[in-house]
């Protein structure tokens, strides 16, 4: 078999791939909602909303959410990388803490200021929140410059042109982008984020 044949073979199987993680159901966000309201009285943060990022969840299915507590509900979704590790590995499942290892982390963040890019990869992405990891499990984060960021332009078109991976940050829509800017506006503390599988 031909190179031009197998590379042929492998983008098909993907696309195919892809598509059924499309018609997978897009149950809730299974988390335990009372401690992480606890969680964020105990410690200073935002009473009003929390993120969650649920990584059980494929990716091509809606992982990164804002929960308002005041409503009890889920109020925007979106796509959401997941780090694709030194391998450049689309379909990554790892998680790791350590400085340059191209991974998600697990646990819990606070969501600090907007700031620009040092190397922005594409003009419509040149921003994104900081966020500054609370657990043994990301405590790099801000030395790694994790920071939730926009996607390419076509991040909502998933599976196809966008490959959902990263190195490590939280790559979401440009909608959720502005969500989150907007609730950061109506709420003087910070706001948690919380990544689990």
């Amino acid at each position: 078999m031909t190179r031009r044949r197998k590379i042929l073979i492998g983008i098909i199987t993907a696309v195919v791939a892809l598509g059924i993680v499309r018609l997978i159901p897009n149950r809730d966000f299974n988390v335990d909602i009372e401690s992480l309201k606890h969680y964020c009285q105990s410690n200073g943060y935002s009473d009003k909303y929390c993120i969650l990022v649920d990584f059980s969840k494929p990716q091509g299915i809606n992982r990164f959410a804002i929960y308002s507590f005041e409503d009890n509900k889920v109020i925007a979704k979106s796509l959401c990388a997941q780090g694709r590790g030194r391998e450049n590995n689309i379909f990554c499942r790892k998680f790791s803490n350590e400085i340059g290892s191209n991974y998600s982390s697990l646990g819990h963040y606070r969501v600090g200021k907007l700031r620009k890019m040092s190397r922005p990869l594409l003009w419509f992405f040149n921003e994104g929140y900081q966020v500054h990891g609370l657990d043994a499990s990301n405590s790099n984060a801000f030395e790694r410059a994790i920071l939730i960021h926009n996607g390419n332009a076509c991040f909502e078109t998933y599976p196809l042109p966008c490959i959902p991976a990263s190195q490590g940050c939280f790559t979401v829509s440009t909608a959720m982008m502005k969500k989150i800017a907007e609730i950061k506006k109506i709420t003087n503390k910070p706001i948690l984020l919380y990544a689990y599988r």
